[in-house]
């Protein structure tokens, strides 16, 4: 098993606003600053059971200056209401997504994205856009091609990959009246699949001010600049 681990320190009961019903929450601790920005959906303990992650809300953040480590303190509840009083003050596991080692590993040859714009309040769509972008320089918008100079591309690519793939990353979101999807192609032909604007953050997962769609839409703009 990895050392990427939480412990549950304390339980506390709680009662819903809802119907008045009572249940647990536990208080965890754990560490990394990696890790933390991944949404954890699952936990493993020690014979590889899974306990289902129904939400969990940060408590506190202190980030070491030597190490840059993070530690985290969060309030966990699980699914169904689970009992989880027997693993307290044992390691729990959770696991990165696959495509972060991708990610870290491999080239990025390619970027498509999908741009859908929506009347707010799930009106109708407004206008969709296809976007392409190739390490070779090639950008495709809707049925129109362009070409950038290899540079600007490989900075493109640079900064997609440094955010995603660093430990500044967290679980994309869908955010706003419109969706945005994406599918990044790598080298070995392996494809990574993600959705919604604040896909990159600066590290805090509240204060996002660098993020997928805002970084094609600024190479988009050199596109327009440079026609």
């Amino acid at each position: 098993m990895s050392d990427n681990y939480l412990i549950l320190e304390e339980s506390k009961l709680n009662t819903s606003y809802l119907d008045g019903s009572i249940y647990k929450t536990y208080i965890t601790h754990f560490f990394s600053y990696t890790k933390a920005r991944h949404k954890i959906q699952c936990l493993y303990d020690a014979n590889d059971n899974v306990h289902s992650v129904e939400l969990y809300v940060i408590i506190d953040r202190k980030v070491d200056p030597d190490t840059n480590e993070l530690f985290v303190r969060a309030d966990f509840e699980f699914e169904d209401d689970e009992d989880m009083d027997t693993f307290l003050h044992k390691p729990l596991y959770f696991k990165e997504p696959a495509w972060f080692q991708d990610l870290a590993n491999e080239e990025i040859v390619q970027l498509d994205c999908i741009f859908e714009q929506y009347e707010p309040i799930l009106g109708p769509l407004i206008e969709r856009n296809n976007i392409s972008i190739c390490i070779n320089g090639t950008v495709q918008i809707n049925d129109k091609i362009y070409n950038l100079s290899k540079p600007k591309i490989y900075d493109f690519f640079d900064e997609i990959r440094t955010n995603l793939g660093s430990e500044k990353t967290y679980k994309p979101l869908l955010s706003g009246a419109c969706s945005s999807r994406y599918t990044l192609h790598l080298k070995s032909g392996k494809v990574i699949k993600y959705s919604g604007d604040y896909a990159l953050c600066d590290g805090t997962p509240y204060g996002c001010k660098r993020y997928t769609k805002l970084i094609v839409d600024d190479l988009i703009k050199q596109v327009y600049e440079s026609d």
